[in-house]
């Protein structure tokens, strides 16, 4: 039994390995001048509305640091702007301007396209075999915790 567990992790990780030498960098070329961590934070403000730079880093298990410089360049570029909130002056949240909604869903259509043309591949069965699968292991995987 735990040789069948052993060929069947080495089966899966070669599998992934193979798949993301392909799929990952499509996912993650900058594309209309975002790069995929910027991608991430855009959505993030999409789901969320505003966020602070520490929630922000919360969700990427990334140091504040690491998501100020991001913000820098997403604000110099116009897709975010920062607000000082009202009641306490020293929090700020980051939220999307309108050509930060506009490129987030050319980027999002984008993505959608290279993931449209892998999936295409697989029976409707085996599409819904596929994310039940991811569905389960995201239910027992633990959350993740930022430093």
């Amino acid at each position: 039994m735990q040789q069948d567990l052993t060929l069947a992790m080495e089966r899966l990780q070669e599998a992934v390995r193979s798949t993301m030498r392909v799929l990952g960098p499509q996912l993650s070329e900058p594309i209309f001048g975002l790069t995929g961590p910027q991608f991430y934070i855009l959505h993030q403000l999409d789901q969320k509305g505003k966020c602070t730079v520490g929630e922000l880093a919360e969700s990427m298990a990334v140091k504040p640091s690491a998501i100020t410089a991001m913000i820098d360049r997403l604000d110099k570029h116009e897709f975010v702007v920062r607000d000082r909130d009202e009641n306490d002056r020293r929090v700020v949240h980051i939220r999307l301007t309108a050509s930060g909604i506009e490129t987030l869903n050319q980027v999002k259509a984008h993505r959608l396209e290279i993931l449209q043309h892998y999936l295409s591949h697989l029976s409707p069965e085996e599409l819904e075999s596929l994310i039940h699968v991811f569905e389960k292991m995201a239910k027992v995987a633990p959350p993740v915790k930022s430093e």
